[in-house]
């Protein structure tokens, strides 16, 4: 055997674990589209949890990872193709709402550029990037958006997103917080 089929063969025995992998080309497509796929079952199992108007939706979740993972652009071309295609599939009343769609994809992109800002534990940018994406846009624009079509007054529609999906978006926060020490050994994340 000679020596550069020997290299070849020659198992990799430093350990990378915690050292973020930079994802590229057909990668970063794959996790692209497993981390849709998960953001659309998560979306429809908000649509099982129904409880007349609190519905858990752990859609939150997979459009955290996303962001995490794959930064802001990552995040909001998760949150905007899971978004597009979950309301076409659960014909929730025809095509998706502009401002909405709008609303979940700066959701991704908030919550990601958050991870960029350096020199901060991951925890506080993930509190960081979820309190400006809860206020900017589930209980700003989404909110905006739902009293204009219901014909509500703003603080009505308000009040109830508080009290019913701003909770959600924390505990799906808090959800994404344990999965750190997995993420960090896939590399998915910085230490």
């Amino acid at each position: 055997m000679d020596k550069s089929s020997q290299e070849i063969a020659t198992v990799n025995t430093k350990a990378t674990y915690g050292k973020r992998k930079k994802i590229t080309g057909t990668r970063k497509i794959t996790y692209l589209a497993t981390l849709v796929a998960l953001s659309l079952a998560f979306k429809l199992v908000g649509q099982v949890f129904n409880f007349g108007s609190y519905k858990f939706t752990p859609v939150y979740i997979g459009w955290m990872l996303a962001a995490i993972s794959m930064g802001p652009l990552g995040g909001a071309a998760n949150a905007f193709i899971t978004d597009l295609i979950g309301t076409l599939i659960l014909q929730t009343g025809g095509f998706p709402q502009p401002m909405i769609l709008l609303s979940n994809t700066l959701f991704g992109f908030i919550v990601g550029l958050a991870f960029k800002i350096p020199k901060i534990d991951a925890r506080l940018r993930l509190l960081i990037g979820t309190a400006a994406a809860l206020l900017t846009c589930t209980l700003g624009i989404s909110t905006y958006t739902l009293a204009e079509f219901y014909m509500q007054p703003f603080w009505v529609q308000f009040v109830t997103r508080l009290t019913f999906q701003a909770p959600i978006v924390v505990l799906c926060a808090v959800i994404v917080g344990f999965l750190f020490p997995v993420m960090r050994k896939l590399g998915l994340m910085d230490s």
